[in-house]
């Protein structure tokens, strides 16, 4: 088996799963070492961003009704 499919087949099985259990596998995975974690983000960067997000609320710093409007800052 190639390493193409090894990779596709191991992350089918992951998505298989529930999120919350899927979540709390990649977590466990990752936070071994650093090296699994090297692993994840190199090969499963979809689950492991789904496993560390970042929560909405400090994605942006402004959200979007308190950002400047264009045509305001331009006016000034």
């Amino acid at each position: 088996m190639s390493e193409k499919h090894l990779i596709q087949a191991i992350s089918a099985r992951y998505k298989a799963l529930p999120r919350r259990k899927r979540i709390s596998d990649v977590r466990e995975f990752a936070g071994r070492s650093a090296e699994d974690t090297k692993f994840f983000q190199k090969y499963f960067p979809d689950l492991y961003q789904e496993a560390f997000r970042a929560p909405a609320s400090s994605a942006d710093a402004r959200s979007v009704a308190t950002r400047p409007n264009k045509r305001a800052a331009k006016r000034r």
